[in-house]
């Protein structure tokens, strides 16, 4: 009998410790998601092109000691610094073609304005503020594009990495069509098809859009593994007849929210403590029973 009452004590014990280390997991995994919520918020800001926008801070004055970043795209390229030390407030903006002339920086508040928007202005901005410690926020920016008199956007939205299809919603090409895709406010050419001549050719020399572009004989055009970077104005000219159709497209990040992350470890963790209780009530209520002899 005190065999058995060793074994059973030996077999709570490991359990326990199992148990014990799974909680520990579960309570740092829980600070940690409690601190990315706490972190970052996202807000959705929308304009029309040519009108300014604005992400503001919300803090009523920029203190000693802070420093503040404005960041752009999905490489977090740094667009405006301010920082405050001994009463003195130095400001840097990005004199990059994207933004070029066009950033304003509120002096008192860190607040950052985009002035006279543009398509390529669309995308995502990340403030981060530092403080005593450093919160961060991120803001979506849609700019949408101005259509003419008689002339419709049709917005779509694709997921990146999936194909997107710009159709021609005209009738039938005509056999002296000229069928020109554009796109951006420079109006950059991306595909060109000569009904008369059969003649088709795709901008391939366009980094951006190498090898990604389909034109089929009606004219719509296949955008192939989108990026987030294909975001933006594209317009169908045919010439002839004078007509055109734009199309705004924005591409969405295909990595997981922080809100999907979090569910799925919380998942996880969830799932791996009722394991090790499962485990810690199955080993407590086993028992030695002596082998009788043969």
């Amino acid at each position: 009998m005190l065999e058995s009452q060793l074994i059973i004590c030996i077999i709570h014990s490991e359990s326990t410790h199992l148990y014990s280390s799974r909680m520990l997991l579960l309570f740092h995994t829980l600070l940690l998601l409690d601190g990315l919520f706490a972190a970052e918020t996202v807000e959705t800001v929308t304009g029309i092109e040519g009108d300014s926008v604005t992400l503001y801070t919300n803090l009523a004055e920029i203190q000693n000691d802070d420093t503040i970043l404005w960041l752009f795209g999905p490489k977090d390229s740094v667009i405006s610094q301010i920082t405050r030390k001994q009463d003195l407030t130095s400001f840097f903006v990005t004199d990059g073609v994207r933004f070029r002339d066009r950033l304003q920086v509120n002096q008192k508040t860190g607040s950052l304005t985009i002035r006279n928007t543009r398509i390529r202005h669309m995308g995502q901005y990340k403030l981060s503020i530092s403080r005593k410690n450093t919160t961060t926020k991120i803001f979506d920016v849609i700019v949408i594009g101005v259509a003419g008199e008689t002339d419709g956007v049709k917005s779509m939205s694709v997921m990146e990495g999936e194909s997107i299809i710009l159709r021609n919603d005209f009738s039938e090409v005509q056999r002296d069509d000229l069928i020109v895709w554009r796109f951006g406010d420079k109006g950059v050419l991306l595909a060109k098809f000569d009904v008369e001549n059969n003649d088709t050719s795709l901008n391939n020399a366009d980094e951006i859009f190498r090898d990604r572009l389909k034109l089929d004989r009606n004219g719509s055009l296949t955008i192939e593994k989108t990026r987030t970077t294909d975001s933006g104005l594209y317009e169908l000219q045919i010439r002839g007849r004078a007509s055109s159709q734009r199309f705004l497209v924005s591409v969405s990040d295909s990595d997981p929210s922080p809100g999907l992350i979090a569910a799925i470890v919380v998942a996880l963790v969830s799932a791996a403590v009722a394991s090790s209780v499962v485990v810690y009530c199955c080993c407590k209520k086993k028992k030695w029973v002596p082998q009788e002899n043969n």
